[in-house]
């Protein structure tokens, strides 16, 4: 197996533009090696994003697009995921609220038919704690960019001209259920960093998780919720990469709904994960 540079993001959409986290790795074989972490803004992330060797595949954590009947509010004849980061990168973060509301007053804050397979998950449209909407808008202006760079994004169609880039969206409450570790209370819970600890022994004992290079990683990951994250969803990244099927898919045709995702996008979270023992992990 050849060396993959993975990275795993926690993203931030706050105007103060100084929360997002990143996590650099590379995977040779089974074994993942952190190399670097670090806060970022958002231009900063792009920009790396480009940089990156390939292959890369960076797993982030927020929505990749929108409900399809909001979508269409926002411009009607999207038939893609592109043709809806192309209109966001056009409009205006307050007329993006705006829309929000009226179709949220009208129908309510529904799910991407992919969220629905996962109860934790928050809509899209979700306004409350957590805010979903800054970085569901700003995170659709960073792929409208990334875009340039025929990266591969599934659900959609890789192509002749796609990259050794590959983007994925992911949600590491979703990947610590799939390998049976506490994915609930350790961000603002009571018991938020016992539970962190306990996290990142999991990962260490079920993964050949490799910090060796990054000295503070796991203090930093126990007094900071959004830095664990990063991490997390730099696992994810390796775990596509070693053991795809483990993750949910969408369903193909006929499936009545099988052609949403290329719309809606598709959230790729673990629903089990398989050891090197073969052994099944609660979901």
């Amino acid at each position: 197996m050849p060396t993959t540079t993975i990275l795993g993001v926690d993203f931030s959409g706050a105007k103060s533009d100084s929360n997002t986290w990143v996590a650099t790795g590379e995977l040779t074989k089974h074994k993942i090696k952190v190399l670097s972490y670090r806060r970022i803004t958002r231009l900063d992330l792009t920009e790396l994003i480009k940089r990156l060797p390939f292959p890369t595949t960076a797993a982030v954590d927020f929505p990749f697009s929108l409900p399809k009947t909001f979508a269409k509010c926002i411009t009607p004849q999207a038939i893609s995921m592109p043709d809806i980061w192309q209109a966001i990168h056009k409009t205006e973060f307050d007329d993006f609220i705006s829309a929000r509301d009226k179709f949220v007053s009208e129908h309510g804050e529904i799910k991407r038919w992919g969220d629905s397979f996962f109860p934790e998950s928050y809509s899209c449209l979700h306004k409350a704690n957590p805010n979903m909407l800054p970085m569901t808008f700003r995170g659709m202006q960073m792929l409208h960019e990334l875009w340039k760079q025929n990266p591969h994004i599934p659900p959609l169609a890789q192509t002749s001209a796609t990259s050794g880039l590959t983007l994925l969206e992911v949600m590491p409450g979703a990947a610590l259920k799939a390998l049976g570790l506490p994915y609930k209370g350790y961000k603002n819970g009571v018991h938020a960093v016992q539970l962190r600890k306990t996290i990142l022994t999991g990962l260490q004992e079920q993964l050949e998780l490799d910090t060796s290079s990054v000295n503070n990683l796991l203090i930093d990951c126990v007094t900071n919720h959004d830095c664990l994250d990063a991490l997390v969803a730099m696992v994810v990244a390796a775990l596509w990469n070693t053991n795809r099927s483990a993750f949910l898919k969408p369903p193909k045709s006929p499936c009545p709904n099988s052609k949403l995702p290329q719309i809606e996008g598709w959230l790729f979270a673990p629903i089990y994960y398989v050891s090197n023992s073969s052994r099944m992990l609660p979901t």
